[in-house]
């Protein structure tokens, strides 16, 4: 099972969006880097990586069942 976690200050962030259209954008962002694994970094946790959206990015760690966020920015 693939899933997508987002860690505390990742949730926190998310919740701090200017808007539900804001939130929208970094969940369209979420879902299109959780269906293309290919671009995970390596398994474990400890290599980061940084996918870009319009308006926003995320950082996150892979594990063997999942992806998880560790931050979330969001340009005005």
């Amino acid at each position: 099972m693939r899933y997508v976690r987002l860690e505390w200050l990742a949730a926190d962030v998310m919740a701090a969006l200017p808007s539900a259209a804001a939130r929208a954008v970094v969940q369209d962002l979420l879902v299109e880097v959780a269906k293309h694994p290919d671009r995970w970094p390596a398994p474990g946790g400890e290599e980061v990586v940084d996918e870009f959206g319009t308006r926003c990015w995320i950082s996150c760690v892979a594990y063997s069942d999942g992806l998880e966020v560790r931050d979330i920015g969001w340009l005005d």
